[in-house]
């Protein structure tokens, strides 16, 4: 968690809230939460004006005037959060758990707003980017098409070439962006196909059931605003899709297609649940 529903959704909430506004300050209380060079971290940044706001996988995005960006890698637990004080630089006024802020000067009459990172885990990681520098980082990064975008031949071509069971490839981002845990099992259980099988083994046909159920999931979860199974949540509050989970966290209950026992099992490292029966 955060998984490409979640990203998306808070990349469109913090877009509302900082489009066409200026960074006027930054502050790091936490400065391993920066993967960039932290002394010109705060420079690439401030007096910049957001003009757009965006998901790049699971990652977020921040573009800025000047060609600057601000890339944030969400990892297990980054979320972000909006409050009408600036905290400063005494460590006791911010937030439990923040590790970043970020001061958006409001275009006239709004009221200026602080952006916190907030990370329980403090996994995540942001970096700052200067004109053309994020390009070159992203492309060592070797991010595969994007989940939701992607077509079913995009599908079979790239999960078709890659070795592994299916579930553990749908995982590796530099094959398709965007998957976490909580969509591959809804989408593998959805397809009917086994997280299992080896990817090479997936027809055409296949791969066309799972590109089309991936984007009808991916997009249901979206207008969900997310999964809150844990401690996400987005700027306006929890998500939803949680209450519409039929595979991941089911482990015991019955199949919806079948009605079987749903099994648990690891692929991958990662905890799996699916249909013996349907997903042969």
């Amino acid at each position: 968690m955060p998984e490409l529903p979640e990203a998306e959704t808070m990349a469109r909430e913090l877009a509302q809230k900082t489009l066409g506004h200026k960074i006027a300050e930054v502050q790091v209380s936490y400065p391993a939460i920066v993967a960039s060079d932290l002394s010109s971290f705060s420079s690439l940044l401030t007096g910049r004006k957001v003009l757009q706001v965006r998901r790049l996988g699971k990652r977020i995005v921040f573009d800025l005037a000047g060609g600057h960006n601000l890339l944030i890698h969400l990892k297990m637990t980054g979320q972000f959060k909006f409050c009408d004080f600036w905290p400063g630089s005494n460590p006791e006024s911010w937030p439990p758990h923040c590790h970043a802020a970020f001061k958006i000067k409001k275009n006239s009459p709004q009221k200026d707003e602080t952006l916190f990172y907030q990370d329980t885990r403090k996994f995540g990681r942001l970096r700052a980017f200067g004109p053309g520098e994020m390009d070159e980082f992203l492309a060592g990064l070797n991010l595969g098409p994007d989940a939701l975008s992607a077509g079913p031949e995009d599908y079979h071509r790239l999960l078709s070439a890659s070795r592994g069971q299916l579930k553990a490839v749908l995982l590796n981002q530099s094959v398709l962006a965007g998957f976490g845990n909580i969509y591959a099992d809804e989408t593998l259980l959805a397809a009917k196909l086994s997280p299992l099988r080896p990817a090479m083994s997936l027809t055409l046909n296949e791969a066309r059931t799972l590109q089309a159920e991936a984007q009808r999931i991916l997009t249901q979860a979206i207008e969900c605003r997310g999964s809150t199974v844990s401690s996400y949540t987005a700027p306006q509050g929890a998500g939803s899709f949680q209450n519409h989970h039929k595979a991941y966290g089911q482990a015991g209950q019955p199949c919806p297609f079948c009605g079987e026992k749903l099994l648990k099992t690891r692929v991958g490292g990662r905890t799996t649940v699916y249909c013996p029966f349907c997903q042969k």
